[in-house]
C-alpha cells in the first residue's frame, strides 16, 4: 500500500476568465464531489486578490487553493489537469504550485 501525503496546491487563474469561471462553477463542483467524498481533496476554494470591503461586494477571485491527499506530486498534477477549469482554460497550468505539506490538525466543518 502506498503512503498518502498532503500537498498544498495553488492554481492561479489566467487573466480575464472570471465570467468563464462563474459560468462553469457547477460543473467544477460536481467534478470535485467524488474527490472530496473520498478524502483526496480535504479543502478547496477560490483565492482572492483581496477580501471584499462590503458584504454585497463581489469576490476578486484570482485562482484556487486545495489541500490534497495523494501519493505523489504527479498524482496531484493529474487531478488538477482533469478538472473542468483546467480543460476550458480558466487555470494557468504553467504556474501551478504543489508544495509538500504535513497537516497536523484536521477538523471537519
Amino acid at each position: 500500500m502506498s503512503q498518502l501525503n498532503d500537498f498544498l496546491v495553488r492554481i492561479p487563474d489566467r487573466p480575464d476568465v472570471l465570467a468563464t469561471r462563474i459560468s462553469n462553477v457547477q460543473a467544477h463542483m460536481a467534478g470535485l464531489k467524488g474527490l472530496v467524498e473520498s478524502g483526496t481533496i480535504v479543502m478547496s476554494g477560490p483565492t482572492l486578490a483581496e477580501h471584499p470591503k462590503t458584504a454585497d461586494a463581489g469576490l476578486a477571485i484570482n485562482g484556487s487553493a486545495w489541500l490534497v491527499r495523494a501519493n505523489t506530486e504527479a498524482d496531484v498534477r493529474a487531478i488538477v489537469a482533469n478538472d473542468i477549469y483546467a480543460k476550458i482554460g480558466v487555470w494557468d497550468l504553467d504556474n501551478v504550485t504543489v508544495t509538500p505539506f504535513k497537516c497536523a490538525v484536521r477538523k471537519p466543518l
